[in-house]
């Protein structure tokens, strides 16, 4: 059974290269699969081949270059990539985490039991200031182990071949500088009845990020989340966008005002989390752009 895994390595990730290709080596892979990693490249950091070459001995793995140094047409080289490969799963990791040992059995063995088409799993986080872990805490999606979900980030994911031969659903460049366009990409292959589960034993860890751990950072991508959330129900929700638009907008403030209700470090943490999201919405509604990715 062949599985390809794709990872886009990316030039402000290079630091976390090293523990990034380490759990790579230390991944466990059943005897009976043929596991390849796609990294995927800009030809700004081509050279770095010569690197991979000298540290990945238990690994089979090629590498694709990217034209467009940015993250939904990188990702696109890798989909196009697997049109023709006869493989049974293939799936997307970030270059600035470190995977799980069992993630890959974890993954098979999900799938296999489970009736589903896509696979995500939690992503955790190394920090150094303890005040941030609440932080990630409520800035990452809560599910049930099993659960249906409606998308799952490309940080942690695994899916079926199918999903490739029976859609036609690419990663949108326009989303490049917004972000979003995993949410977009899963959304629509969920408007497309494929099946999408959450798998909590899959998981991977991101690195320590000292530019991460600052509150002005969180602000900045929760608003990020609402103005993009806008442009990704306009094209899964066609002409009911904006009536779900109005409808999120409203939920957003009114959960953030339920969360102060009750006074706690937490609550006022998620109630800023939401009031960013919903003002996020709202200059979305304007037609506010990013010029760059947050």
């Amino acid at each position: 059974m062949n599985i390809y895994i794709c990872s886009l390595l990316s030039r402000k990730n290079l630091r976390f290269l090293n523990s990034h290709l380490k759990s790579l080596n230390k991944l466990k892979v059943p005897s009976n699969i043929k596991l390849k990693v796609i990294f995927i490249v800009s030809p700004k950091i081509y050279m770095i081949r010569n690197y991979l070459k000298s540290f990945l001995n238990n690994v089979d793995y090629s590498i694709l270059e990217s034209l467009k140094d940015n993250i939904p047409d990188s990702r696109n080289v890798f989909l196009r990539f697997l049109k023709n490969k006869n493989i049974k799963y293939a799936g997307f990791i970030d270059d600035d985490c470190f995977i799980d040992k069992d993630w890959l059995l974890n993954m098979i063995k999900f799938i296999r039991q489970n009736n589903c088409d896509i696979v995500g799993g939690p992503q955790y986080h190394k920090v150094k200031d303890k005040t941030f872990k609440d932080f990630y805490d409520i800035l990452e999606p809560k599910h049930r182990h099993g659960q249906l979900v409606k998308w799952v980030a490309t940080n942690n994911c695994f899916f079926s071949k199918k999903v490739l031969n029976k859609s036609k659903v690419f990663f949108d460049p326009k989303f490049a500088n917004i972000g979003g366009s995993d949410q977009l990409f899963f959304g629509e292959l969920n408007k497309k009845k494929f099946i999408i589960r959450w798998n909590k034993k899959s998981f991977i860890t991101e690195n320590f990020n000292s530019q991460r751990e600052k509150k002005t950072w969180f602000l900045k991508r929760n608003l990020r989340y609402g103005y993009s959330g806008n442009l990704i129900d306009k094209k899964i929700y066609g002409k009911m966008g904006v009536v779900i638009i109005f409808i999120k907008l409203f939920y957003l403030i009114s959960a953030a005002l339920f969360c102060l209700i009750i006074p706690s470090r937490k609550n006022f943490i998620k109630a800023s989390f939401l009031f960013q999201r919903a003002s996020g919405r709202f200059i979305g509604l304007l037609n506010y752009k990013p010029k760059r990715y947050i």
